[in-house]
């Protein structure tokens, strides 16, 4: 049976247990209620706007407008890793837009045309949301692949240039940092696989129910959901430690003094 979608009312009772936490948080003085109401505000405001935009995009039907939405989503997940990091963001903001880019156009490209064989391979009530699942769950892995490699590498300095030393490649010497971002990058995706369908139920699964899908069809969307989140962290991380790597190595393979 179909679940009807909650009206403002409803979505009013629904903050009602979030409203009596906060009204605890303010009794026991523990801070926090402002940055909770602030975000509910955005997170309706934002919303909102989202559904005026979408019904927009949705109406055109257009290829171009399709692209233009996609490409901004990618400059703000870019501009995302880029904030996280300490120094030199704008570097590493266009060095995330080229690999998250090359990552999403892989894995939307496969899935749109192989795995769901969309027609048009651009309809945007199938192809945003996607998009935004994917690009949305590999920020972060991509963000901390970037910090760790950074971190490890500072850290590890005197390690890092007796490996030099002893002759190896700068890819070599850095070869323990690396891994230590790939495994910071893929642990998140991992582990939420991991439990998917034990611990929790995907929040595309649950949506999908509520809506009246079939409980298998749901299913089927989830793991396709699951595999390109993985595979856009996987090969975006991959692309983004590459070129990150230039900036702590000169091309005589020696660590440069502001890594």
């Amino acid at each position: 049976m179909k679940t009807a979608a909650p009206n403002w009312l409803g979505l009013a009772w629904a903050a009602l247990p979030l409203a009596i936490s906060m009204i605890l948080l303010a009794w026991r003085r523990l801070g926090q209620v402002k940055s909770l109401a602030i975000a509910v505000v955005r997170l309706v405001v934002q919303l909102w706007m989202l559904g005026i935009v979408l019904k927009a995009i949705f109406a055109a039907n257009n290829v171009w407008i399709v692209l233009l939405a996609a490409s901004v989503m990618l400059a703000v997940a870019s501009h995302t890793v880029g904030s996280r990091q300490p120094s030199a963001r704008w570097t590493i903001r266009l060095e995330a837009l080229i690999a998250m880019g090359l990552g999403i156009a892989v894995t939307m490209a496969i899935s749109v045309k192989l795995a769901l064989r969309l027609e048009p391979w651009y309809s945007p009530s199938t192809f945003i949301p996607l998009l935004g699942m994917i690009l949305g769950n590999s920020v972060t892995g991509i963000s901390l692949a970037a910090e760790r490699l950074a971190s490890d590498l500072k850290a590890d300095r005197d390690l890092v240039e007796q490996r030099l030393a002893l002759g190896a490649t700068s890819r070599q010497a850095a070869m323990p940092a690396l891994r230590a971002a790939v495994r910071a990058s893929l642990t998140p995706v991992i582990n939420n696989m991991m439990i998917a369908g034990i611990v929790a139920i995907p929040g595309m699964t649950t949506g999908q129910l509520l809506a009246g899908a079939d409980v298998l069809e749901a299913l089927r969307y989830q793991i396709l959901v699951y595999l390109g989140i993985t595979a856009t962290a996987a090969m975006s991380t991959l692309i983004l430690l590459g070129l990150r790597l230039r900036h702590y190595f000169t091309a005589a393979h020696q660590l440069r003094s502001e890594s």
